[in-house]
This record gives structure tokens, C-alpha cells and sequence, in this order.
């Protein structure tokens, strides 16, 4: 009796799993996720994308073609306005989406010399199932802050 219900949750829990495909969320829907996870991400979560932030040397000042210009204390909190107050948000990839925030009166960082007005941060949302984009706060601290560097 109870080798037909496994069976059929073995056969169904994967269409029901699917990772959320950001190519096809709605805008919105990805900001909303974005002030959603500004809230709610853990200090883990902002840890390992400092540590990325460093790897790719965006904190280095001298002989990196692109990097940040404030001072590494005002980046959390540009961070987080990033995630929470994007003027932009854009599928990139399948799951990752790039959040975009302009902060015209301030310089966020230099590109071989130019300066830069906004933050992009990187979201990998591979871990939300698509059917709880609309419900997605058990997943949030399992959403992947990939990246963050200064942009255009």
C-alpha cells in the first residue's frame, strides 16, 4: 500500500522542486524578493560575499582595473539599500539575478579611472522553489549574495 505513494512522491517532488527561474519572474516579483531577502539575509550570507567582494579584489584601490571607492564601512549598509531599494533588477543565468541601485551624489567606485554611481549585488535564488516565490521566507537564508561591485 505504501510502495505506491513513494513511488508517486519519488516521481513528483522534483517538478515541485524546480529553483526559481529568474528569466521568468516578473520584475517585480524579483524586487520584491530582493527587500524580502535585505531584511531577512544572515550574517553568513553577507560574510561569504564580502569574502567574494575581497577575492576579486573590488577593495583594492591600487591596480585593480574596477573597484570600490567608499570606505569598506559604508558598504554593508549600500549593500543591503542595494537589495532593498533596487532601481533595476535582471536575470542572469537561470537563477541569479543582478540588482542595480544608483546613488548619484555619491561615488561608489572607479573603473579604469572613471567613477561609478551605483552598486550591483548578485543574488543566486537556486535554493527557492519556484512555487514558493510568493511565500519564500523559510528559503531566504539559503539565497546565495554572490557578488557586489561598483557599476554604471
Amino acid at each position: 500500500m505504501y510502495k505506491p505513494l513513494l513511488f508517486a512522491s519519488l516521481f513528483l517532488t522534483p517538478f515541485s522542486l524546480h529553483a526559481l527561474d529568474t528569466r521568468q519572474t516578473p520584475a517585480e516579483q524579483l524586487l520584491e524578493l530582493g527587500r524580502e531577502l535585505a531584511a531577512n539575509a544572515g550574517a553568513s550570507q553577507w560574510q561569504q560575499l564580502w569574502q567574494r567582494v575581497r577575492q576579486a579584489g573590488y577593495l583594492q584601490a591600487n591596480g585593480a582595473p574596477m573597484h570600490f571607492s567608499v570606505p569598506p564601512s559604508q558598504l554593508p549598509e549600500l549593500a543591503r539599500r542595494t537589495l532593498a531599494q533596487a532601481d533595476q533588477v535582471h536575470a542572469l543565468q537561470q537563477t541569479q539575478a543582478l540588482y542595480r541601485r544608483s546613488f548619484a551624489d555619491q561615488v561608489i567606485g572607479r573603473r579604469g579611472g572613471q567613477p561609478l554611481h551605483a552598486l550591483c549585488l548578485v543574488v543566486d535564488w537556486r535554493t527557492l522553489p519556484q512555487g514558493m516565490r510568493d511565500t519564500p521566507q523559510a528559503y531566504l537564508h539559503s539565497a546565495s549574495l554572490l557578488s557586489s561591485y561598483p557599476c554604471n
